[in-house]
């Protein structure tokens, strides 16, 4: 297998792109604290949450903030078109199930959450900007490569879950591991189908360069649900899901972890993504 570096020939990213970048960053990073302290996923998430859920609310941004904002360092576009697209598409459903709960259930909210809905319209928006102007930054290929099974598994358990999280909620509350609401079951939805769409696109990409800040984010985002999990094992209730939620993420971490830490030290040698 062998990598390639070069991205000869790819537009720059510009200025105003990395900027972008960060502002999408800065605003899923304000739920670092929540890590720490639960109560402070008040800062971006108007519904209230748990402990539990706050925490894993706060691993959801956080690994995927923490991904934005390394990619913003990033000299080529092909590097950050995945990451960009992510963000335009976990923005732009979180934008329209807030909008369709606050028609379905207006008593659910106690207070208007304006900057909620100002990240998720600005932010969509920012990213439509970026891809008008740029493009999709070079051509990907569909043949077959050596992590097309990876990223094809990937899709299918997110996207899976995802749907159902989506479609009935009803549903997924009631074989998810710990105790979760329905707006948590949606809000959970976005980000699964987020991860189920990027992979999608990854499996498509030639060169470790297009896939790496998606790596870095799965390997974090897994490494800190693994984290809180075991923090707040004793709210694991469910008999059936509970070691198979451990497994799936154990995995990730070492199948993910592993393929970053061979890209990050072989990156003159790699196989076609």
């Amino acid at each position: 297998m062998a990598w390639r570096t070069a991205l000869a020939g790819e537009d720059r990213v510009p200025w105003w792109v990395r900027a972008v970048l960060l502002i999408a960053a800065a605003q899923a990073l304000l739920l670092l604290a929540a890590l720490v302290d639960p109560p402070q996923v008040k800062l971006l998430v108007p519904w209230p949450a748990s402990p539990l859920n706050a925490r894993f609310i706060a691993a959801l941004y956080v690994s995927l903030g923490a991904g934005v904002a390394l990619a913003s360092t990033s000299r080529h576009f092909a590097e950050i078109r995945l990451v960009l697209f992510g963000i335009g598409m976990a923005t732009m459903v979180l934008l329209i199930l807030t909008i369709v709960r606050m028609a379905l259930h207006p008593q659910e909210l106690k207070q208007f959450p304006f900057f909620w809905l100002l990240f998720y319209v600005i932010d969509p928006v920012l990213v439509a900007a970026v891809f008008w102007r740029m493009g999709w930054g070079g051509q990907a290929s569909a043949g077959f490569r050596p992590l097309t099974f990876l990223w094809a598994a990937e899709s299918l358990i997110f996207g899976s879950v995802g749907i159902v999280l989506m479609i009935d909620p009803s549903a997924a509350r009631s074989v998810w591991p710990w105790a979760i609401t329905e707006p948590q079951a949606q809000v959970y939805s976005a980000f699964f189908l987020t991860l189920a769409a990027v992979s999608i696109l990854a499996a498509r990409e030639e060169r470790w360069e297009g896939i790496h800040w998606f790596v870095v984010m799965i390997t974090l985002l897994s490494v800190l649900v693994i984290a809180v999990s075991i923090l707040h094992l004793p709210r694991f209730t469910n008999a059936t899901t509970t070691p198979l939620w451990f497994v799936v993420f154990g995995v990730e971490a070492v199948v993910f972890g592993t393929l970053l830490i061979r890209g990050t030290l072989r990156p003159r040698e790699a196989a076609s993504c």
